[in-house]
């Protein structure tokens, strides 16, 4: 092949990169063209139900498309998460990810047949989520260091509740005990009726999300005695994170943010992040969010995606500490 032809041969390829590449950036611009799935994998009404729809009404907003959210619960999130992973990389199919369903639940499920970090990419973080410590107002211990002794003089009497094996409720106390050298024993629960119990008395502790006790903290059926997280919450002012009371090893925050499937072009991901982050700045669903002690990561795309890799081996750890692992 002569020079002439090899430098024609050579333009024809770069103009045939370019016509690609510009075909690519429109399709992105026009992006999106139809109705937008945002799979939660849990069922209705909990604070991941909540927090996506309230993302997803402001993408609706934003992208001038609806985003419907479609809840498809079980197997602890995988069953969901899957079903992302295996759709369409073009970012009609997005998924509310957890710290769970990324991370824990490959210690918890190590035979998914699929791995979050490798067959998800992500998007945008939403919100880190801390737990209460709380117990009914009739237990004697009015602050966390009375409970710690009472637990340390008869290991094991005092019981805590948690919403299943394996969730951030287990997680949370297991830490807690790990790092506090307290023994409490675990009374595990799979639907509402954890609180019922708790605030019956059948139980002593309950390690719960913020949204689940604030209405039974104000009308004094329980006492909050500590923050399992890395700062107060707005909604609880006066109660001491666990590290303040000099266990910062105990705190356990969750989290949560938007994955799409592997490969979905960068131009939609850039497209989705920015309107995710304007969603979880927006002063309304900050104000929301901080009612029930959510607070917005502010992690986007890449910077995302290394944090999620390495919560990875940390909730695998979590896991295997409180011998919540598959056995």
């Amino acid at each position: 092949m002569t020079k002439h032809s090899l430098f024609h041969r050579a333009m024809a390829l770069a103009a045939s990169a370019l016509l690609c590449l510009g075909a690519a950036q429109a399709r992105a611009q026009e992006y999106p063209q139809r109705p937008i799935t945002l799979v939660v994998p849990f069922g209705t009404g909990n604070i991941a139900d909540n927090q996506g729809r309230m993302i997803a009404r402001h993408l609706s907003d934003a992208l001038g498309q609806p985003v419907v959210v479609e809840n498809k619960p079980g197997a602890a999130g995988m069953i969901g998460t899957e079903q992302v992973a295996r759709a369409p990389a073009d970012g009609y199919t997005l998924l509310y990810g957890t710290h769970g369903t990324q991370a824990a639940n490959l210690a918890l499920q190590p035979h998914a047949r699929i791995h979050p970090a490798r067959d998800l990419r992500a998007v945008h973080s939403l919100f880190r989520q801390s737990t209460v410590l709380v117990t009914p107002s009739a237990r004697p211990w009015r602050s966390l260091q009375e409970l710690l002794e009472a637990a340390r003089q008869s290991p094991g009497r005092i019981t805590y509740a948690s919403s299943g094996v394996g969730t951030q409720t287990h997680l949370a106390s297991a830490r807690f005990q790990e790092a506090t050298k307290a023994s409490f024993t675990h009374v595990p629960y799979n639907t509402a009726s954890s609180m019922t119990d708790l605030l019956a008395g059948n139980v002593d502790l309950s390690f719960s999300y913020a949204e689940s006790v604030l209405q039974h903290v104000a009308a004094g059926r329980l006492r909050a005695l500590a923050i399992n997280g890395k700062t107060r919450l707005a909604v609880l002012p006066d109660v001491p994170t666990v590290g303040e009371a000099g266990y910062p090893d105990a705190a356990l925050e969750g989290w949560s943010g938007v994955f799409a499937p592997r490969g979905t072009p960068d131009a939609v991901v850039a497209r989705l992040a920015r309107e995710i982050a304007k969603a979880t700045e927006a002063p309304e669903v900050k104000a929301a969010m901080a009612r029930i002690g959510s607070y917005p990561m502010g992690l986007s795309d890449a910077a995302f995606q290394a944090f999620a890799e390495a919560e990875v081996p940390r909730w695998e750890q979590i896991v295997r500490n409180a011998g919540a692992g598959a056995r």
